[in-house]
């Protein structure tokens, strides 16, 4: 192929992807699945206690208290406090990819929701360990003064099986090293949300498909469950066991309200429309549990085997 050509082709592939962005997005899962199918990593090791005591003391807290009287939201995630009507909250979603497969299933499901305002920021490709991409601290920061949440809801890590580099030294990904400016990072992602007077919900990782990648993944979570439940004002929300089978294995098809679904897509890594509204059921069940509100997802859908 002569140069010119492979230039026109390249710039047609470009074109097509802003043009459609919807197939644009699924051949850059794809991709992502492919490359990344056998590229090896390094064993996940057992969680370690993190030394850094985390910046937040239980008195902040009443950042978030005020905040929510100040905006008549009746989110509350104290324990044994009785349920309330909703009142007027705002929702803010932020991540990567997943966090688009979530926003899209929460969206139709909170539309009879009418004094809540559901806001989704989150950007394919992001992460935390690809800040000369988009720098998701940054980015927070503002999206905080623009849309003043209650709560945020934050899905990312699907991008994050890359090493860092600090000051010029790169700290490979899996090491002792990583994970720890990895964990610094959830910390500071989710105390800027809190320190604004938002409640933060981390979603863990789903099950995935490919091995590798899976067992990066794996590693990953173990950094947001290990970090986000030591944040006061911060919740994890695990959604292993949810997407896996009896057994604890991936699987592609479920049972969805007695009838057979796919649920996610063919990279192993994403939700189907399906997989979408399921996951969505699953957060918002969630969010009326922990936050003590009365609220109602409209036509749910949940796995029954």
């Amino acid at each position: 192929m002569s140069k010119r050509l492979l230039v026109r082709v390249m710039l047609s592939l470009l074109l097509v992807g802003m043009v459609g962005g919807v197939s644009f997005l699924q051949l850059d899962n794809l991709a992502l699945a492919k490359a990344i199918a056998n590229k090896p990593v390094i064993k996940p090791e057992p969680p370690k206690e993190d030394p850094v005591v985390p910046d937040l003391t239980p008195e902040q807290i009443k950042t978030i208290k005020a905040k929510l009287l100040a905006d008549g939201c009746n989110f509350n995630a104290d324990t044994g406090v009785t349920r309330k009507a909703l009142g007027n909250c705002k929702i803010l979603l932020i991540g990567d990819s997943l966090g688009n497969n979530l926003a899209y299933g929460m969206m139709p499901q909170l539309a009879n929701q009418t004094t809540l305002t559901f806001t989704r920021t989150a950007k394919a490709s992001t992460g935390l360990s690809n800040p000369w991409f988009y720098n998701w601290h940054t980015a927070l920061a503002a999206q905080l003064k623009t849309y003043k949440p209650n709560l945020v809801i934050v899905f990312i890590g699907a991008n994050d099986r890359q090493n860092y580099v600090i000051n010029g030294v790169t700290q490979t990904f899996g090491t002792e090293a990583w994970k720890k400016t990895y964990r610094a990072n959830i910390s500071k992602l989710a105390n800027a949300a809190i320190n604004s007077g938002a409640y933060v919900l981390w979603i863990g990782m789903p099950i995935m498909k490919p091995y590798n990648y899976a067992k990066g993944e794996t590693l990953i979570d173990e950094q947001f469950a290990l970090t986000v439940p030591k944040l006061p004002g911060a919740l994890y929300l695990p959604t292993r066991a949810y997407t896996a089978d009896a057994a604890g294995n991936y699987r592609q098809y479920a049972l969805v309200n007695g009838s057979s679904a796919m649920i996610r897509g063919e990279d192993g890594i994403h939700f189907t429309a399906m997989g979408q509204s399921v996951l969505a059921t699953y957060v918002i069940n969630n969010i009326i549990r922990t936050y003590h509100v009365q609220m109602t997802p409209k036509n749910p859908r949940y796995i029954t085997k």
